[in-house]
């Protein structure tokens, strides 16, 4: 199936660099991302933690190099063992999974064990609707490290494991167990003093 995000016969993203080799893409993606996230630690981004507000983080992380930031996708997405949400609903489930936050009132007031889990909670299952073609572990990390300081808890993603994030999210995504994923954010949590 042809991917509309992709260059002809290619599997580069169309970018706002003019590179077609992915490689050279990904890197220069990770060093601009990488400058916008540290802007985006240092001052809010503006919203009431909707979907369009989580779209405005990605917006803002990828605005140099996609002309589609902020936009969820059109197309069906996955990894090796997981297959993303369906497009076409998308914008609907990130939808619920938002509401169901602010039904928690977004965490605030709660003792550090119960923001584990429901941290661990939401961020597997925004994790499971992958909104957005590419960005979206950087974006849902943003967004919850500003969610998060709103709580008046530290998110600090350095602490995180790669390799068992990634092996935590793919379970979550299989079995809605959060075992391994409260198990690997309970590094990256602080109560900030």
């Amino acid at each position: 199936m042809d991917d509309p995000y992709t260059q002809p016969d290619s599997d580069c993203l169309i970018n706002k660099l003019g590179l077609a080799d992915a490689n050279a893409l990904a890197e220069a993606e990770f060093r601009i991302v990488s400058i916008r996230d540290v802007q985006a630690a240092r001052a809010s981004i503006p919203g009431d933690f909707s979907l369009s507000h989580l779209q405005d983080f990605h917006r803002f992380l990828f605005q140099d190099v996609y002309s589609w930031a902020g936009r969820t996708r059109t197309v069906d997405i996955s990894k090796p063992g997981a297959y993303f949400c369906h497009w076409r609903f998308v914008d609907d489930e990130v939808g619920s999974v938002l509401a169901e936050l602010a039904t928690e009132g977004y965490l605030v007031g709660l003792h550090r064990e119960a923001f584990l889990s429901s941290l661990a909670h939401f961020y597997g299952e925004l994790n499971t609707r992958h909104p957005f073609r590419e960005g979206n572990g950087r974006t849902l990390r943003a967004f919850l490290r500003q969610l998060s300081a709103a709580a008046g808890f530290q998110l600090d993603w350095s602490e995180l494991s790669k390799a068992e994030n990634i092996e935590a999210c793919r379970i979550h995504l299989n079995t809605t167990d959060t075992t391994m994923l409260k198990r690997v954010l309970t590094p990256v949590v602080r109560r900030i003093n």
